[in-house]
Parts: C-alpha cells; structure tokens; sequence
C-alpha cells in the first residue's frame, strides 16, 4: 500500500508540475498607428515608446502592430517602401532584442499601406516573416498562429480591389471579407485546447474619436436615418464579425485606427485600441457636456452632428452618457503603448504613455507612465 501510495503522490506531483510548465506567464505588447512627418513616421514618438517598452518590460515575448505604420504615399508605392524601410531602422532595437522570439513583431495593414495598386505586395515583400496560412488572397495579409496555449489571428480589414474592367481598381476597406476562415479558425485553435484567443486588426470595430464616420460600421458623411441598403450593409457585416468573437469567447480585440487610446468590453469581449503610436492624437466621441466646453478637432463631429451615428450604433448618449458602445469604457487622450501579461487565470494588461504637449497632437508633453490597468479573466 505504502508503495502504491508513494506512485499515486509521485504521479500527481508530475502531473500538477506539467501544467504549471505548460500554464507560465508570459507577456507580449501592442502598438498601432506610428504615422508621421519624419520620412512617414513620427520618430521621435515611436522611438520614446519603443525605448521605454524594452527598458520597463524587458520581458515581452513579441509586439502585436496592426497598421498604419507608415503615411504611405497615394501616388508612389516607391516612396511607401521607403517609408516602411524607415519604419523598419526606428523599430531595430526590437528586432534586435534578445529576449524577444521570432520574428519579434507581427502585423498586418493599415489604410495608409493599402493606397496604391501595388501596396499589398509590397507589403508582403517587406515583411516575409509571418504565417502563409490566411485564405488565398489574404497570404500574408491574414493569418494565426499558437503562442504557449494561446491563439493570435490577424485578419486585414484594408484591402485593394481589381477589377475586371479596371486593372487599377480601388480601395476596399472597411470589413473583414473572410468571416468563413476566421470562424473555423477560431473554432480549430479552441478545440486544439488554446486557453485564449485574441485578434488583431486595424480598424475599430466600436469607434470611439476621429472615425465615427468609418472604423467597420463604416456609416460615412452625413448620415440620415433610416440607413440605406450600403451602410446597412457594413454594420451587418460588424456584427457578424463581432458575433464570431463572442461566440467563440475571444479575449480581446486588438485594434488602431483612432489615435487615442481607449478600451471597453461588447459581449463579453474587449476592444483594446491601442493606435496612438505617432499619429496625430484625435479627440473622443463628443457628449452632451462637450457641446459648449470643447475645441473640436478637424476629423470629428459637434454632438448634434454625432447624433445619428450614436443612434445607428446604439452608443450610450444623452445626459451623462458617454458617447460609446459601453457603459465601462476608460479612454486616455495619449500616446501609448499597451502590454499583456497572460497567467493561468487572468490576462494582466498595462497601458503606458505619455500626454501630449499642449495645443499639439504630435508632440509628447510629458514623461511616459502608467496610464491604466485592468483585468481579464479567463473564459476558456
């Protein structure tokens, strides 16, 4: 009995020791929206942010960056490669980091990289280094991969589009196409036993600031309501995407696009914006208590002009409303960068950054620190 007692011991110590092994912390960051006057990027913002995220929290394994690296360039896809080259030499002492794994940053486009007919090739070209499993026309665009039992999904929400009748096409933006792939990729990485899940994307599934008109409801100027057959189109398109997040238990959403930093929790999922890397700072959606007390900015709305949108988007507004898609929203006017620390239980995320120096958008006005910190717990 003695023996059997002293095999049962041994076996569950292994056992408990496997999961510890196979459950260790580990912590991986997110920027977006890098954008700027010095040859595309605004340097000196970048730089101070990417310093500071290897000096405080030499531990991350990776940076997650989806989009808006670079202005990019309508006319000369030449001056966006140059532009990302650029990107590239600011971003070298992360690529260069040791204690970072391969291929040290994942991303995927922006808006600004997808301006041209050549841009989606060039940006394959320029970043090789990802998985070519996305769907056909998304390879290196699009794809997933398992980190430590935990699934990352790039999906493109700014594509080009060819046509038959025209090979110039144009752009086309504004939604996830491939909804089919990401489901089943998504329901392929719980059943593999990943412990969460989190999907990175340009474009703002819930706006907050400078792009109420777009983000993916993608509900343009001058709304009038009732929504006409194409914007209806776009929101149904959201909520699809959105419903596939919460249905299978998505941790969070990891977006850019606005250039602040804001985060909230739809259905049981959050959306990080984390897209403020650079790129001139936007305002948040207008309240009712802004209407007399605020300076807005060239890209937003006055309240009563947002009206419509908050309606279309069901957002929180009226007297103490906050003018989002939820009630716990916490949004900091900042450039920022954000880490998450994955633990058995819980996702630990940290949101670092400086304010901006006063009457600029592009300028850091103070030291980067601590800006916020919140948990997420496990839903797997």
């Amino acid at each position: 009995m003695k023996r059997k007692s002293l095999f049962a011991a041994l076996l569950l110590t292994f056992v408990f020791s496997s999961k510890l092994i196979l459950a260790q912390d580990f912590k991986f960051a997110a920027m977006s929206d890098s954008r700027g006057s010095y040859e595309g990027v605004n340097t000196p913002v970048l730089s101070a942010l990417v310093k500071h995220l290897l000096n405080k929290n030499p531990d991350v394994k990776f940076l997650v960056f989806p989009g808006d690296l670079v202005s990019g360039n309508k006319l000369s896809a030449d001056t966006t490669q140059k532009q990302l080259d650029n990107w590239k030499k600011i971003m070298s002492p992360i690529y260069n980091d040791t204690n970072m794994v391969w291929p040290k940053i994942w991303l995927s486009v922006g808006n600004h990289e997808v301006q041209n007919n050549k841009d989606e090739n060039l940006f394959r070209e320029e970043f090789q280094n990802v998985y070519m499993n996305g769907p056909d026309d998304e390879k290196g665009l699009t794809y997933s991969f398992d980190y430590d039992k935990v699934h990352f999904v790039f999906v493109t929400t700014d594509r080009w589009h060819y046509s038959e009748a025209d090979e110039g096409g144009g752009r086309d933006w504004h939604y996830v196409k491939h909804l089919n792939w990401l489901e089943n990729d998504l329901k392929s990485a719980k059943a593999r036993g990943n412990k969460y899940i989190f999907v990175m994307s340009h474009e703002t599934a819930f706006p907050i600031g400078g792009h109420l008109r777009d983000g993916l409801p993608n509900l343009g100027n001058d709304l009038k309501l009732p929504l006409d057959s194409t914007r209806q189109w776009y929101i149904n398109q959201r909520d699809k995407f959105w419903k596939i997040l919460s249905d299978n238990k998505v941790t969070a959403y990891i977006c850019g696009h606005e250039h602040i930093y804001g985060r909230e929790s739809v259905d049981g999922v959050y959306q990080i914006t984390a897209g403020s890397c650079g790129a001139p700072l936007y305002y948040f959606n207008p309240t009712m208590e802004d209407v007399n007390s605020r300076k807005y900015g060239w890209s937003e709305f006055h309240y009563q002009d947002a009206l419509p949108y908050y309606k279309a988007l069901n957002y929180n507004y009226g007297p103490k409303g906050n003018a989002q898609a939820s009630e716990d929203f916490v949004g900091k006017r900042a450039f920022v960068y954000v880490t998450l620390k994955v633990t058995p239980k819980f996702v630990e995320v940290k949101t670092y950054g400086a304010y901006p120096k006063k009457d600029s958008d592009r300028i850091m006005g103070s030291k980067i620190q601590l800006l916020d910190s919140f948990r997420i717990n496990n839903k797997l």
